[in-house]
């Protein structure tokens, strides 16, 4: 691990991985580092670093400011929900969160979050308004979407009938699982079905929001937990990391529309037809780094109506 926190800069992406004198470093994911305090239990610190995963595999670059924006478009979608849908996250402004030390304020600005622990719902509620990805080669070969019968004759990218509930386990690999096993995993059906209603109202409601602007949310997937019995979302909301976004005037019926994410990236790895999609990863070209932190910071103006960092800062 790194010792300093100036070691790292925003120019060339923040890895993560910083150790905070008294604090615990307990996990670190394909993009978010984990540390709690003894001081504060019931909380834990989140920072989302610019670390880049495809195909399950963490690359050896970094997208600049990534992690920024993706706390920037989960803050802002919390914020526009605040009113009758609790979060977990208390504050992302570093002075806000205790005992962290100043030396740390400037790296973890705009990519921290102070949040409650939660007792996490173990099942990923993924919301599809169109066919594409996954949900489109399962049709192709099935005819169906989890359990949901689909009309003949749908193509990549068509709109669905309705949003259709398609929940998946919260593993290392998330599977696919019925309706049934979701309401076994999240406890009794009364609970599931007031968290599927939840979702749905996000959905629709940031679904409008986004058209407004001239982009279709696809498909998204949500996670919630309990804090003192309410539920509450947790982790990342409707980022380009966990939904799909599509400039609204470039869907072709038939074809997958160009993505607000980091898909350049899935594209070149595809062309390395010498890599088995183990680590260790190919390197990334600087111009492929380039055109995804373009993308993210993209997706975040158009949501949002700012960017956490000056468009032509790199």
């Amino acid at each position: 691990m790194a010792s300093s926190p100036t070691s790292q800069t925003t120019c060339q992406g923040y890895p993560g991985g910083l150790e905070i004198p008294g604090w615990e470093f307990f996990y670190q994911g394909k993009v978010r580092d984990l540390y709690r305090h003894p001081a504060y239990p019931d909380h834990m610190l989140m920072v989302a670093t610019d670390r880049l995963s495809a195909f399950d595999v963490v690359m050896n670059e970094t997208v600049p400011d990534r992690g920024r924006v993706l706390t920037h478009i989960t803050e802002y979608w919390l914020q526009e929900f605040s009113s009758w849908m609790p979060a977990a996250r208390v504050t992302c402004e570093p002075e806000e969160i205790p005992n962290l030390p100043t030396d740390f304020y400037q790296v973890f600005r705009g990519r921290c979050t102070w949040t409650r622990v939660a007792d996490r719902v173990n099942v990923e509620v993924v919301l599809r308004a169109y066919l594409a990805g996954s949900g489109f080669r399962e049709y192709q070969a099935t005819g169906r979407l989890w359990e949901h019968e689909l009309p003949a004759g749908l193509q990549n990218s068509s709109k669905l009938p309705a949003v259709l509930h398609t929940p998946t386990t919260k593993a290392e690999k998330d599977e696919p699982i019925s309706w049934a096993e979701a309401v076994e995993l999240i406890g009794n059906e009364e609970e599931a079905k007031k968290i599927h209603a939840l979702a749905l109202r996000i959905f629709e409601e940031a679904q409008a929001k986004a058209e407004a602007k001239g982009v279709i949310l696809a498909d998204t997937k949500f996670e919630f937990g309990r804090v003192d019995g309410e539920l509450v979302l947790i982790d990342e909301v409707m980022t380009p990391d966990s939904s799909r976004y599509w400039p609204a005037d470039q869907i072709v019926p038939g074809q997958e529309p160009p993505s607000f994410d980091k898909e350049i990236v899935r594209s070149y790895l595809r062309s390395c037809e010498d890599w088995n999609r183990q680590p260790p990863p190919p390197a990334i070209p600087a111009e492929v780094i380039s055109k995804t932190r373009a993308q993210y910071l993209d997706i975040c103006e158009i949501l949002t109506g700012s960017t956490p960092v000056p468009r032509d800062e790199s």
